[in-house]
């Protein structure tokens, strides 16, 4: 690609905490189409709360942890740590 590789091995983390990290997603959006069930919420709203969940848990993330991957277990870069303290 281009004549160069990418910096994997700063942005990439382990597949056990990527996998870790789309279960906590999964369960977030499960549990609230759960809620929504149990409250007689209708079958609309919930399909449109679903993609404004997603996209609020995809910022979410980008503020916790790594803004490169959108994980909430992936560590911040030191750079950005230093920026969020200021």
């Amino acid at each position: 690609m281009l004549g160069h590789s990418a910096p994997t091995k700063e942005i990439a983390m382990d597949k056990k905490k990527m996998s870790y990290d789309q279960v906590l997603k999964g369960g977030a959006l499960g549990l609230i189409v759960y809620i929504c069930d149990k409250y007689n919420v209708d079958a609309e709203m919930t399909a449109l709360l679903m993609p404004l969940a997603a996209a609020g848990l995809a910022v979410l993330s980008t503020k916790v942890g790594d803004p490169m991957v959108a994980s909430f277990l992936a560590k911040k870069p030191e750079g950005e740590k230093a920026k969020a303290k200021k």
